[in-house]
């Protein structure tokens, strides 16, 4: 389906259940309203859990501990969207029709891409969290940003991968809009250099990921391409992939998931010379903002994850996007936003003035065994991605 098509198809579904700004009342003059929209539970609970404390530490530590912009206190409300559409446009029309203006968090790549026309509809500024499907920023609509990175940009720093001319990649990921902006990304990265691609789509509703692992062997490729973004059900499809042989056949290429995951998959791709990138991890980072967020992690006895850095990185979005803006004027966010360059916990941040990519550092990572489990270890950092 193209992005027009998408696009159109949101709009048309979900349109009448918001209220326009015209009709949302006006926001009291000393409270900055910020509504955040997020999996807490769900198949992404994780990602949500881990967003949502770099966003508290981000809009702490950005207002110098104010916890206030131009003298307005922030009231930051936050809805589990358990990665439902549906439950996602309740919480954004009730957000909307509470004058909220700014909308930020979302971790599904469906649900985002159903958020982001209701943003240009309702005139409120949306910027997407994890969801990483490219059409979230690329569909030309200018109040959508992302604080996240896009699937493309996961990707990069599979650039030099070799051999790859004539070699096939299977690509196995989930029968969603993740896995297909992932199949887009591959393709896009890899079919130019000569790769040749079999595609598994895998129902999001599957429990008996046996039938699709065989099928991934039979394939025969070289590389397997693995996306997955459900937490709850990853180790039982690697562990399918796994015990079918598919790693003896074929070296797998796949993003480093959170924590939780450290140990299932070192345990899992030991001995398989696996090609991982990563967007964040505990330590990737080494300015001033990242040892500082490190230091209250630690002091409050909380812990980082793959999108801590995500949720602040959109803390000082929304600060950028409301400096000398005690109105609130949503294109005023916009001009604020666009082309705006940070340190940030992972390094150079810079959201681009053309399609609101939010241009980063990506990661090649392995995994080393210690004495208590796997953890990361940078490879290489490839600065500057999204260019």
């Amino acid at each position: 389906m193209s992005k027009r098509s998408l696009a159109r198809l949101g709009v048309a579904a979900l349109s009448l259940a918001v209220i326009m700004p015209s009709m949302a009342p006006a926001q009291a003059a000393n409270e900055i309203k910020i509504g955040v929209i997020t999996s807490s539970s769900g198949p992404l609970g994780t990602y949500g859990v881990a967003y949502n404390d770099g966003l508290a530490w981000g809009l702490n530590y950005y207002t110098g501990g104010k916890m206030s912009i131009n003298g307005a206190k922030l009231v930051v409300t936050t809805k589990d969207d358990a990665a439902d559409p549906a439950s996602a446009t309740a919480s954004f029309k009730e957000m909307v029709g509470n004058g909220t203006k700014i909308i930020v968090g979302t971790a599904s790549s469906g649900v985002a891409l159903t958020l982001g026309p209701l943003a240009a509809q309702n005139k409120i500024l949306y910027i997407s969290g994890p969801a990483k499907n490219d059409l979230v920023t690329s569909s030309a609509n200018k109040y959508v940003f992302r604080s996240g990175n896009s699937s493309t940009q996961d990707l990069a720093p599979l650039a030099g991968i070799k051999p790859i001319n004539g070699k096939k990649v299977i690509l196995f990921v989930e029968d969603n809009a993740f896995g297909a902006g992932n199949i887009a990304a591959a393709r896009a990265l890899m079919g130019p250099k000569g790769a040749i691609f079999e595609e598994i789509k895998v129902p999001t509703s599957t429990s008996d990921f046996t039938p699709f692992a065989k099928k991934a062997v039979d394939a025969n490729g070289t590389y397997t391409f693995i996306a997955w973004s459900n937490a709850l059900t990853a180790g039982a499809m690697l562990t399918s992939l796994k015990v079918q042989g598919a790693f003896a056949k074929s070296r797998p290429i796949t993003g480093l998931a959170g924590v939780p995951t450290y140990n299932i998959y070192g345990t899992l791709f030991e001995g398989a010379n696996a090609i991982m990138t990563n967007s964040y991890f505990p330590g990737a980072g080494k300015s001033q903002a990242a040892n500082d967020m490190a230091a209250w992690f630690i002091a409050n006895k909380k812990s980082q994850d793959l999108f801590t850095s995500t949720g602040a990185d959109a803390a000082k979005m929304i600060v950028q996007a409301l400096k000398g803006n005690s109105v609130q004027n949503v294109d005023r966010m916009i001009s604020n936003l666009e082309g705006y360059s940070w340190v940030g916990v992972k390094g150079l941040m810079t959201v681009s003035s053309s399609s609101h990519l939010l241009i980063q550092p990506m990661f090649l990572v392995g995994l080393t065994k210690t004495a208590t489990g796997y953890v990361p270890v940078l490879q290489k950092t490839i600065s500057g991605v999204g260019k």
